[in-house]
């Protein structure tokens, strides 16, 4: 007998299944997965029934209430880290007015999680091998920002003027689509985190700071200077 072709097969609704208790991983009941992948809560509970058997979900019971998680998830939505730091950025505005302090709360996450986030600058652009000459690291920090996607969510374009002899560069970020105030907090955090990383991964003092910051024309100018 053939599958009629507008019903899902099984692994496709377990799919589904495991997809949507992702996205939600504060956890999931039976009519919350049935409305979730507009299904009905008898196949939902079905399937839930070989997920348990297999190991790929289990339930903590919440009073009446049975919620169902991923057993093998290992990451937090995006939306909902997205949600998390923006409260958290636009709170900070009501607790800190000096600029400053956000660079020292970059410098402190650099202790936990650098620039570039889980990759390395390669061999041929460090100091050390360039003559202790800093304008090839400059020029490859600059193609490297638009692919560390932290919180901007679309593909953004960088324009990098090096400054040969000051041993500086100046970055000018356009296209920031999701540019509200709160991404400025954001923005001077990570001039902390730029300039504790440079200090690791090389062994170099740079000044990194904010130039402009347009929010109306989602612009953004900072600048990363090495100094002696």
């Amino acid at each position: 007998m053939t599958q009629s072709p507008n019903k899902k097969s099984a692994d496709e609704y377990m799919k589904d299944i495991l997809s949507y208790i992702n996205q939600n991983p504060s956890g999931m009941t039976i009519t919350d997965i049935a409305e979730g992948i507009d299904s009905s809560r008898v196949t939902v509970g079905k399937y839930i029934a070989i997920l348990l058997e297999r190991d790929e979900v289990f339930y903590k019971k919440i009073g009446a209430y049975k919620l169902y998680f991923n057993s093998k998830s290992e990451f937090i939505p995006r939306d909902m880290v997205y949600s998390y730091f923006k409260g958290f950025l636009s709170g900070i505005d009501e607790v800190i007015d000096d600029k400053s302090k956000l660079k020292e709360i970059g410098s402190v996450i650099a202790g936990h999680m650098d620039f570039p986030y889980g990759s390395k600058f390669p061999e041929k652009v460090l100091p050390k091998n360039n003559k202790n000459s800093v304008n090839e690291f400059l020029k490859y920090f600059g193609q490297i920002i638009p692919f560390v996607q932290f919180l901007y969510r679309n593909k953004i374009n960088v324009e990098t003027n090096v400054d040969k002899k000051a041993k500086r560069a100046l970055y000018r970020i356009s296209n920031l689509g999701n540019l509200e105030k709160f991404m400025q907090n954001h923005f001077y955090i990570m001039t902390g985190v730029i300039e504790k990383s440079i200090l690791k991964k090389l062994n170099m003092n740079a000044r990194c700071q904010i130039e402009k910051i347009d929010i109306e024309n989602r612009l953004l100018e900072f600048s990363i200077e090495f100094i002696d």
